[in-house]
């Protein structure tokens, strides 16, 4: 199948409020109306379980252009999508731990298991999910299902709310955004190697029988990361900023203000202002975050 230019994907996801023409479901897929067309009006958004009943014959043409024509969400009001959200950095809450910044979170030899970032005021999500076979059940790029067979999925959705659930029940990711920080739980597999993020605890587990517990932590910039050769689990920076840190404190809302001012300075662009000029420093502040550098000459 011809691949769709992005600036068409763009157009086509904005006319359907940024989720399936016909039940909102925001995590989608492009269903041409007539084969490779390139026309917007001949493309439209479908959630993976429409997506298969029209490419089977199940919803005919003139049921698609209904559909199209007068999409769920634009219907329902939800003009900008059923996961837009109010916050600029994603805060993540996974039980006693918090994830601030937006990026890879998880990381199995190397591989993005999961991966959250907000874009134009809508939530992007990014996951791999695999069963404790290792076997590639799903995987979704940006809200977008790219592999994975929707058949043995119940997809349920509320506005800011969604849940892929299988109906073997051995996976269930669940992504609460209706209040801030988002609340995330998934049971995630990687050759053999398990996260756990539930609302009480993230907890990884070694395929060789170690397992960690984090509590009362706020990660900023940062992810978690396995090598399954090393047999190593550690807690790394994310790259796209030099700097990360962590917060340890047991209050959680106190946790998630240092969190958010940590990452303010971390993610900031410095506009570095003179403050001291001495023979042999100076010291330097940035106008928009307040960071302070003392720079030797």
């Amino acid at each position: 199948m011809t691949s769709i230019p992005e600036s068409i994907k763009r157009q086509v996801r904005q006319e359907a409020g940024f989720g399936c023409c016909k039940c909102g479901f925001p995590i989608i897929q492009y269903h041409h109306i007539v084969e490779d067309s390139q026309d917007p009006k001949d493309i439209m958004l479908l959630c993976p379980t429409h997506h298969h009943e029209a490419t089977v014959g199940a919803m005919l043409e003139e049921e698609q252009r209904s559909y199209k024509a007068n999409p769920y969400n634009i219907e329902k009001g939800f003009v900008e999508g059923k996961l837009k959200v109010n916050q600029k950095t994603p805060v993540i809450n996974t039980g006693a731990v918090q994830l601030i910044g937006d990026g890879h979170f998880i990381l199995i030899d190397g591989e993005d298991l999961l991966s959250i970032e907000i874009n134009e005021g809508k939530l992007e999500i990014s996951i791999k999910l695999y069963d404790q076979k290792d076997n590639l059940v799903a995987e979704i790029q940006r809200n977008e299902w790219i592999s994975g067979n929707p058949l043995p999925w119940d997809l349920e959705s509320e506005f800011q709310w969604l849940r892929l659930r299988r109906k073997a029940r051995d996976i269930e990711p669940e992504i609460n955004a209706k209040k801030s920080p988002i609340n995330l739980r998934a049971d995630m597999w990687r050759h053999g190697e398990n996260f756990l993020l539930t609302p009480k605890e993230l907890k990884f587990m070694s395929s060789s029988g170690g397992s960690v517990t984090l509590e009362e932590l706020c990660f900023v910039n940062m992810r978690l990361e396995v090598d399954t050769a090393k047999k190593t689990f550690k807690m790394a920076p994310n790259p796209r900023f030099d700097e990360w840190g962590f917060i340890s404190e047991p209050n959680v809302d106190k946790r998630i203000r240092k969190g958010l001012e940590k990452w303010e300075v971390i993610s900031c662009r410095h506009e570095l202002v003179t403050i001291i000029d001495r023979k042999k420093y100076a010291v330097r502040k940035c106008s928009k975050c307040g960071k302070i550098d003392k720079i030797w000459k």
